[in-house]
């Protein structure tokens, strides 16, 4: 959980911003944003679904 919260948040702070979620429309941005809180403030270990959109994000911030 840490590698998402301390080394890489800057990173993923940006990707799963509301705009760039917005950006490529592929994912609703709300549920993102709130798992995204949820896992920063330590009440639930969302890394594997956080790093599946950050995936995607990446990806399109890449290629598209």
């Amino acid at each position: 959980m840490h590698w998402l919260s301390d080394p890489l948040r800057e990173w993923a702070e940006d990707l799963l911003s509301e705009r760039s979620l917005n950006k490529y429309g592929l994912v609703k941005a709300a549920p993102v944003r709130e798992k995204w809180a949820e896992h920063l403030s330590g009440t639930h270990n969302w890394q594997y679904l956080l790093w599946d959109v950050l995936m995607l994000q990446a990806w399109c911030e890449e290629w598209a």
